[in-house]
């Protein structure tokens, strides 16, 4: 019974680790698209006056991408350690399921 229950708890962690890599890797791309875009905006700054309406304007849409980041990177880190978390417990379901294997393929030999 322990080993069926190891298998089928293997298969949802591994699931979920999957679906954790894969929300890591779209944070990743925002992240990175959140940060060209406001790499852009510094550099279209730089035709207006510092003081126009315009140059105001993209200043806040840059700070506002800039707090985007800072979101994100908070929830790849969470999500990094939630990644981290389940590949352990990965490892402690991988190791009962090969001790359940052993203890049924396991003869006793009479002595």
């Amino acid at each position: 019974m322990g080993l069926l229950v190891g298998i089928i708890q293997r298969r949802q962690l591994r699931m979920e680790k999957s679906n954790l890599a894969f929300q890591l890797l779209l944070i990743t791309k925002a992240m990175s698209v959140a940060a060209n875009s406001a790499n852009e905006l510094m550099q279209v700054g730089t035709d207006y006056e510092s003081d126009s309406l315009i140059a105001k304007k993209l200043q806040e849409r840059q700070y506002k991408l800039k707090l985007l980041e800072e979101k994100l990177s908070l929830q790849k880190e969470e999500i990094q350690t939630r990644l981290n978390e389940v590949e352990e417990e990965l490892k402690s379901v991988e190791s009962m399921i090969n001790s359940e294997i052993k203890t049924m393929f396991s003869y006793n030999v009479p002595g």
